[in-house]
């Protein structure tokens, strides 16, 4: 099975945990042969220092689209810094087991998205699932999707396309939807929740049901 988990910025002080406590579970996992895991790097705070250059300079949306995609790498090598972790550059480079991809050459060969911020990391990780079939976990640093405080644990992307901001990008839902595709959002402050994920358990978090 394939999985894609995207790991956002704002874990960036346990990013590292998350990667090494993966790559455990996958090496002591019955299912090592049969496994794919490929971590998305969000932005984070390289991504951020990409907006102010913007508002900054007045920088075209073009040169910041990749300027941001530029950033998700810097942020695939830092979860890879002291990790015994491979990283990709294609879909062909893509095999068993755990790897970290650089988007950039990715989306160079396929420019197919919406270059705004409107796009960011979620939705490239969602586009990476549905190029290689995969399974979508998006890992952040709330337990999921909330709707006046409270804790949504299931929702059409139609819904949640009309909440406005939420902990997904504003693309996502359109994506999964045009893609009939799914997306679980769980904290990786709780790192079981991520292989409770992979393993089709019950977990605290959020559903989102793009295939409807």
């Amino acid at each position: 099975m394939k999985f894609v988990v995207k790991i956002g910025g704002s874990l960036m002080d346990c990013g590292q945990q998350i990667v090494r406590r993966l790559d455990e579970y996958i090496s002591s996992s019955d299912r090592e042969s049969d496994l794919c895991v490929i971590i998305v790097p969000g932005g984070g705070p390289f991504a951020d220092q990409v907006r102010t250059i913007q508002r900054q300079f007045d920088t075209d949306d073009e040169a910041v689209h990749w300027m941001a995609v530029l950033a998700m790498e810097q942020y695939a090598y830092f979860l890879m810094d002291g990790v015994d972790v491979g990283s990709v550059t294609s879909f062909d480079e893509i095999q068993q087991g755990l790897s970290v991809v650089l988007p950039y050459n990715l989306l160079r060969q396929s420019d197919e998205l919406e270059h705004s911020w409107d796009v960011t990391s979620d939705t490239i990780a969602a586009w990476i699932a549905s190029r290689i079939g995969a399974e979508l976990v998006k890992v952040t640093d709330v337990d999921g999707v909330f709707d006046q405080d409270r804790l949504v644990r299931s929702i059409d992307a139609q819904c949640l396309e009309k909440m406005g901001e939420t902990c997904v990008d504003r693309s996502l839902p359109r994506f999964l939807m045009r893609h009939r595709m799914d997306c679980r959002v769980v904290n990786g402050r709780h790192t079981s929740r991520i292989i409770d994920s992979i393993e089709g358990r019950a977990v605290v978090g959020t559903h989102i049901k793009g295939n409807i």
